[in-house]
């Protein structure tokens, strides 16, 4: 890269309220350089973006990529955007950013193009382009973790619609009456198959007089029950865990459904920490879908984990750059 060659690299960010990645990527998805930093907070000044317009040139140093050579740099925002303005509508956990222009504050660090995105619309546009989808030109997302988030591609080509909102899959409705969501509706997924809501049902069952293991794994309050834990006792045949992670795939798989006949999807691609909890999640999901899609035929062994990890926003958000330049 350091022969001279002009603007051929992106730098994407994936902003986090705890910490934040920057990677430096080649056109075809290969990984130059990364580096991982804390997030800064304040109350009124939007710090994390010049920390990471900083990073971007610290990266980028490191990497001896000259200037010219970057071709623009992509974030992720853990919330709506409007890319088009470059504006941060809503930043939950980085609340300092709501009603930011994202873009301009980036572009007076950084001397390229700054463009913006949802973060679960740069995961399912990483794993389009270079992921478990690069084969594929359509497929619905499910990023599984505090929330649900998710993306829908047509024609090799994530959409938003024309309000911003297609592919917002944490608000369909599975459960009418069921948990309330932060959204101020009730049985949306997220509320129901969101961190949150696989915890609360775990302490349910449990206070019903139902053994487990994670009575004593939880903490006295069960302040420690996290997915992961409920998961992993899923997996040792724990029957309050299986119950759990059976009742979340039923959840996951009626709203795959809704998908599935809306969208057409070649493939399904689920990400995210919860996610990561495997069979036990994904053969209820499996299960429900096979018997509840019947006009589709949608073949169930293209419900497939996501294979960027972690790193899905981060090249997502790289893969903005590439795709505003096509």
């Amino acid at each position: 890269m350091a022969n001279g060659k002009k603007r051929t690299v992106a730098v994407g960010v994936d902003l986090g309220g705890t910490t934040f990645s920057v990677g430096l990527v080649a056109p075809g998805g290969e990984l130059i350089a990364e580096q991982s930093h804390d997030t800064p907070r304040s109350d009124d000044e939007p710090l994390a973006l010049a920390a990471a317009a900083s990073a971007v040139g610290g990266l980028m140093e490191q990497a001896a990529i000259k200037p010219d050579q970057l071709l623009g740099v992509g974030l992720g925002i853990p919330g709506p955007v409007d890319p088009a303005a470059g504006i941060i509508r809503r930043a939950p956990n980085l609340p300092e950013l709501d009603g930011v222009n994202a873009v301009e504050a980036m572009a007076e660090e950084i001397d390229a193009p700054v463009h913006i995105a949802n973060d679960a619309y740069c995961a399912t546009l990483a794993e389009l382009r270079w992921g478990a989808g690069r084969d594929v030109e359509n497929l619905v997302m499910f990023t599984l973790g505090t929330g649900v988030g998710g993306g829908i591609a047509l024609d090799n080509e994530v959409r938003r619609g024309p309000h911003g909102i297609m592919g917002e899959v944490g608000h369909i409705i599975v459960e009418p009456g069921g948990r309330r969501c932060g959204c101020g509706n009730h049985g949306c997924l997220e509320a129901m198959v969101g961190r949150d809501g696989m915890v609360d049902r775990a302490i349910r069952l449990m206070e019903q007089g139902r053994t487990s293991v994670l009575s004593e794994r939880g903490g006295r309050r069960h302040e420690k029950l996290s997915p992961k834990m409920i998961a992993d006792a899923a997996h040792e045949g724990d029957q309050v865990a299986l119950e759990v992670m059976a009742t979340s795939g039923h959840y996951l798989g009626v709203a795959l459904c809704s998908c599935i006949v809306l969208a057409d999807p070649d493939l399904i691609v689920l990400g995210g920490g919860i996610a990561a909890a495997g069979d036990v999640l994904f053969e209820p999901i499996r299960r429900t879908v096979r018997h509840r899609s019947l006009i589709s035929g949608f073949d169930v062994d293209r419900i497939v984990p996501a294979e960027l990890g972690n790193q899905a926003g981060m090249f997502g958000a790289a893969a903005l750059v590439f795709d505003a330049i096509q």
